[in-house]
């Protein structure tokens, strides 16, 4: 299991950080339809990212899409007692899936039923890796 850290920002410094991750995340996808296609269907340049594949152009920019969700999540929920104990305790498998889902209930419920799918989906994601 890797180690947590807890970091502090202002909003300032949390803004800019999630602005690099998301250009860092675009980069990776459009490396990705690149490499899938031959060619990206914009007027957008961009610099294409050095990977051997589509796959792994894809889980990079996976990669860079949890760490802007979390620090999202973490700027909208403030970190209790209870949430530090979840990121501390999570484990692989269908019960951490089932455990995230509860966790997570209050937010989910919010959220049209589009995005909650798509919220599943990247819980899933984040514990089968």
């Amino acid at each position: 299991m890797s180690k947590t850290y807890v970091l502090t920002l202002d909003g300032i410094n949390l803004e800019q950080v999630l602005a690099e991750l998301r250009a860092r995340e675009t980069s990776w996808r459009k490396t990705g339809e690149y490499l899938r296609s031959g060619y990206y269907a914009t007027d957008d340049p961009f610099l294409a990212e050095d990977c051997t594949s589509d796959h792994e152009a894809d889980r990079t920019a996976l990669f860079y899409a949890r760490m802007i969700r979390s620090l999202e999540r973490q700027r909208e929920e403030p970190l209790t007692v209870e949430r530090e104990l979840y990121l501390q305790g999570k484990a692989d498998g269908q019960d951490a899936l089932l455990q995230r889902t509860m966790t997570n209930w209050n937010l989910l419920q919010r959220m049209p039923p589009v995005a909650v799918r798509r919220r599943l989906l990247e819980l899933r994601d984040e514990i089968c890796d």
